[in-house]
């Protein structure tokens, strides 16, 4: 089924949707957790069928591994952070969470033990809580689950700067990690007050400094569109990382959304404009390009490699693993891209297949530490809710993913799908191209300029119909937590 789009009902959506404030930009996937449900099917039923699709094409799978727990922050979680938590009550709770960890990954043995393992990934919550010991343990039950962990592929460890130190990051590398992403926020120790975090500049880059030390690639997450943040303080901050020498920057708007505190009346009179937060995107875009980044996605830059020690630092595999799930050659698929989730709130995205007759899934983990550990004490993988897929579905899926890159290969869409993307959303593209948003040649769709910086509410807009017809289902009254695939926020 194609929905097709009049031309009246885009112009519409677009010029309602353009100055409004939109939520959950970086890790925009179709479709929200809100719309999911407890699954209907024994999970161990859905991970047999799955071996079923593994026999037709290799899947390559991208392993995260959740953390529940973050440091209180008054404002509560940083003040715009939407993603599931709980508060972080010393060694105690790590202990007992990470003897959980270990019957989840026993659990997954008899239907994960075969992939290809293609990169790992350690998020939350925030990772490096954990003591120096806890990172080579953990890391041991992926090798155990996979039957080793390749010595190439891409490892990564989030965290916060304050909670760095030597000890920490030498067993971090010594456990065979060799990515570190922190989540900074901002530079400006006047700015980063309004998170609540107790965080300096000083911090920040006595950890970078660390990382290079330990030989470990790493990535700072910036936001803009801060609380009084001003053109010259972003610009600021991005000069400051660049000379620090970090490897990968992630520089994104600020989530405003929800119940948050930045989302608060109060908090909102200290934000940009939205006028301004698209003047620094492009600003911060230039100046990037500049100083010899490539821009990868929407909110993504990766220093230029001169070396193949550079091109390791640079790569950003997990997230990027997403953006187009599938190999393909001559309309045959060759490999399909899976994510796998151990952990607290941790999500499974399974694409096994893209006929119209394929199956295809995504799940979460339970998002109340209670409710993860209960359910592994009644022999049950904690599974919360999730969402089965139409043909429609991963037809968006995948579109979703490929505009985060700001480019869609018609030419490929066409092989997957044997739909014309096109003719499939004439009208959409016709008024892009008006408003000078896209520019279309016979590969690829390009997103341009405002374009770009209005990728979450152009994927919104081709998603809008597939999700009326799911909303008028079933009304659900569920939280918005934002999904952590690419995301994935």
């Amino acid at each position: 089924m194609t929905y097709h789009f009049s031309k009246q009902y885009v112009q519409s959506f677009i010029d309602k949707e353009e100055f409004r404030r939109q939520s959950n930009k970086v890790l925009h996937g179709h479709p929200s957790p809100a719309h999911w449900k407890p699954l209907q099917e024994p999970i161990d039923f859905l991970l047999d069928e799955r071996s079923g699709y593994a026999m037709r094409s290799e899947f390559e799978v991208n392993l995260y591994v959740g953390t529940p727990f973050c440091i209180k922050t008054k404002p509560a979680r940083c003040g715009f952070c939407l993603f599931p938590s709980e508060d972080y009550e010393g060694n105690k709770g790590v202990e007992r969470y990470i003897a959980y960890l270990k019957k989840e990954f026993e659990m997954y043995k008899p239907f994960y033990g075969s992939d290809t393992l293609a990169s790992i990934y350690f998020g939350g919550g925030t990772p490096n809580l954990y003591r120096p010991e806890h990172y080579g343990q953990i890391m041991e039950y992926v090798d155990t689950l996979y039957g080793g962990v390749p010595a190439d592929i891409e490892k990564t460890l989030e965290g916060i700067p304050q909670l760095f130190n030597e000890a920490k990051l030498r067993a971090i590398s010594e456990a065979g990690f060799n990515r570190v992403s922190m989540g900074v926020q901002q530079l400006n120790d006047n700015l980063i007050k309004y998170s609540g975090r107790k965080q300096t500049r000083k911090q920040v880059f006595d950890a970078v400094d660390l990382c290079h030390k330990y030989n470990l690639a790493n990535s700072m997450d910036l936001i803009y569109g801060w609380p009084e943040q001003t053109m010259d303080n972003m610009l600021q901050d991005l000069k400051d990382a660049i000379a620090a020498g970090v490897h990968h920057l992630t520089h994104y708007e600020l989530n405003v959304a929800g119940r948050s505190d930045f989302a608060s009346p109060k908090k909102r009179a200290l934000l940009p404009t939205i006028e301004t937060n698209i003047e620094m995107y492009r600003m911060a875009n230039e100046y990037l390009h500049s100083e010899g980044f490539e821009q990868v996605t929407v909110y993504d830059w990766s220093r230029k490699a001169n070396s193949d020690d550079d091109v390791r630092k640079a790569s950003y595999d997990y997230e990027h693993s997403m953006h187009d799930f599938v190999d393909q050659e001559n309309g045959e698929i060759q490999k399909t891209r899976q994510v796998c989730g151990i952990g607290y709130s941790a999500v499974n995205f399974h694409p096994n297949g893209l006929d119209s007759d394929d199956r295809s899934w995504i799940y979460m983990n339970q998002t109340s530490l209670k409710d993860y550990c209960q359910d592994i004490d009644d022999g049950k993988f904690p599974i919360g809710r999730g969402f089965m897929y139409n043909h429609q579905d991963v037809k968006l899926a995948w579109l979703f993913q490929s505009m985060q890159t700001m480019s869609i290969n018609h030419s490929n869409y066409e092989n997957i799908f044997h739909e014309d993307l096109l003719a499939a959303y004439a009208e959409v593209w016709n008024e892009l191209a008006r408003r000078q948003w896209i520019k279309i040649t016979d590969e690829s769709i390009e997103f341009i300029d405002k374009g770009q910086y209005y990728i979450p509410m152009l994927q919104s807009l081709i998603a809008s119909v597939r999700l009326e017809e799911i909303r008028s289902v079933k009304k659900l009254t569920v939280s918005d937590i934002p999904v952590r695939i690419e995301a994935t926020a």
